[in-house]
């Protein structure tokens, strides 16, 4: 059928782009990835100081699918073109702004924090909020191209409030909580006279070597909202109240890496049936070289409202060829639905410091 032909044909380019890219990009052998990035370390010392630090992120990803399914059209976007500015001044005062050019909301965060003590920080302004260890994580920095479905959808993502960090120096443990409007990063102003009080506890443990470690969290976040929308347009105009559960994990032990997830909500609406979607993943990862790791996800999600669960299967490579670039593939399968052509490659050309 057509979509065979056109699967073959992109997919066939996509992939021979990103190995004719990574060839291009001299793709470093363990040895000589270990070499001094002498442009690197200038730009550094030029633009990273204590009181002024510009990052940038610009993410383009090809997105193939033979017969869509899913929302969006094959071909290439630009998913991020992020600049980020942050420091600390005098008195422990310091400040965060992150603007993407290629979204909307174009205004990510715009922060400012004190640090009464090495132990303890206060943070005001829009900023993710304390949920999660994928979502916390920064968007260059995540194990596959997109964050997991149940991550994605429940979370709460960022939120204008104020927030308090404790971690002693020690750094076995730490605790977040905040208070914030609810209502994501909607313009200046809540939704309604509720507010959204959102924590997170998690506790650190070495295992081994210098970078083996386990982290777990658990979070929680509870609000009361008026017409309120999340989730990328999976629930809209929402009024009543909304609790969020989740337990997250992360253990980097030598070349190997497991971390799960599970995020389960509770909306119970003024009008309407409760609804209790969740869900969550599984991933493996094993780093065969000093640049190329191999990774595998089970990721699931019980939208209820009606919908269909999902279970995708998505294989994952990442490959690191300087300090600033990445390449990922990820091939993602619907195990409910494992017709060929609704299976999806995603590549994303990554370049961020």
């Amino acid at each position: 059928m057509w979509y065979w032909t056109e699967w073959a044909v992109v997919a066939r380019r996509v992939v021979a782009f990103a190995a004719v890219t990574a060839a291009l990009m001299g793709v470093p052998t363990p040895a000589a990835a270990q070499q001094a990035e002498p442009q690197f370390g200038e730009l550094i010392r030029f633009l990273k100081r204590d009181y002024f630090s510009l990052g940038v992120l610009l993410q383009t990803v090809a997105d193939v699918q033979p017969e869509r399914t899913l929302p969006g059209e094959n071909g290439f976007s630009v998913a991020n073109f992020r600049l980020l500015l942050r420091g600390e001044l005098d008195g422990r005062y310091g400040y965060f702004l992150q603007t993407n050019f290629a979204g909307s909301p174009s205004l990510l965060d715009a922060s400012m924090y004190y640090r009464p003590s090495t132990d303890l920080r206060l943070t005001v302004g829009q900023f993710k909020a304390p949920f999660s260890y994928e979502f916390l994580t920064s968007a260059s920095a995540i194990d596959f191209v997109n964050r997991s479905q149940a991550v994605t959808t429940l979370v709460p993502g960022r939120q204008l409030g104020l927030a308090a960090a404790v971690t002693p120096s020690a750094g076995s443990f730490g605790i977040t909580a905040g208070v914030f409007n609810g209502n994501g990063t909607a313009p200046n102003g809540n939704d309604g006279d509720g507010v959204m009080v959102v924590g997170r506890f998690f506790g650190t443990m070495d295992v081994g070597g210098e970078s083996d470690h386990v982290v777990v969290g658990l979070n929680a976040a509870y609000s009361d909202d008026d017409n309120a929308s999340f989730g990328g347009g999976y629930v809209t105009g929402f009024t009543g109240h909304r609790t969020l559960l989740g337990a997250d994990f992360r253990a980097t032990v030598g070349r190997f890496l497991l971390s799960g997830e599970v995020d389960y909500a509770v909306l119970d609406p003024e009008l309407g049936t409760t609804q209790h979607p969740w869900g969550g993943h599984a991933t493996a990862g094993y780093l065969v070289r000093d640049d190329t790791q191999l990774l595998a996800r089970f990721d699931f999600f019980d939208p209820e409202l009606g919908l269909e669960r999902r279970d995708w299967m998505v294989l994952g490579l990442n490959v690191w060829p300087t300090s600033v670039t990445e390449f990922q593939v990820n091939y993602i399968v619907d195990t409910r639905d494992t017709a060929f052509d609704h299976h999806q490659l995603l590549v994303n050309f990554q370049f961020g410091f």
